[in-house]
């Protein structure tokens, strides 16, 4: 959904982040790989989705609050692909939001909000069958 907020370079790091993420809790669930094609889709033709990105990294890819905000409200739609975020995964996505200096609570808002969407998404789901 804000993956166009995102540069190229930045792109590759969400796609490379959004694998870790969907593996960390040795569970890839089909809705996940899903998420991840979806997310493919989205990124400039140009991206590198064979890249890999480091931790370390991101600090100095991710200067903007609205790109750090948009990679964290994809990360957070892909850690619910599968409906929870595992402990695993909630790890992963506290030491991204720490690297990016994202408070606490900001990331509380980032990841309420998504669970708000999904909430709807189901809805539109149900009408849709209707």
């Amino acid at each position: 959904m804000f993956i166009q907020q995102l540069n190229v370079a930045q792109q590759a790091a969400l796609f490379c982040f959004s694998k870790q993420l969907i593996a960390a809790d040795n569970n890839i669930d089909d809705r996940e790989l899903f998420v991840l094609e979806t997310i493919k889709a989205q990124c400039d033709t140009t991206t590198d989705f064979e890249a890999t990105v480091q931790l370390s990294s991101l600090s100095a890819l991710f200067i903007e609050p609205s790109q750090k905000a948009a990679f964290m409200f994809e990360l957070i739609g892909v850690a619910y692909a599968d409906e929870q975020i595992q402990e695993s995964e909630q790890m992963l996505i506290s030491q991204i939001a720490e690297i990016l200096n994202i408070a606490t609570s900001h990331l509380e808002e980032i990841k309420n909000w998504v669970q708000r969407q999904l909430i709807l998404v189901n809805e539109a789901k149900q009408i849709m069958e209707r």
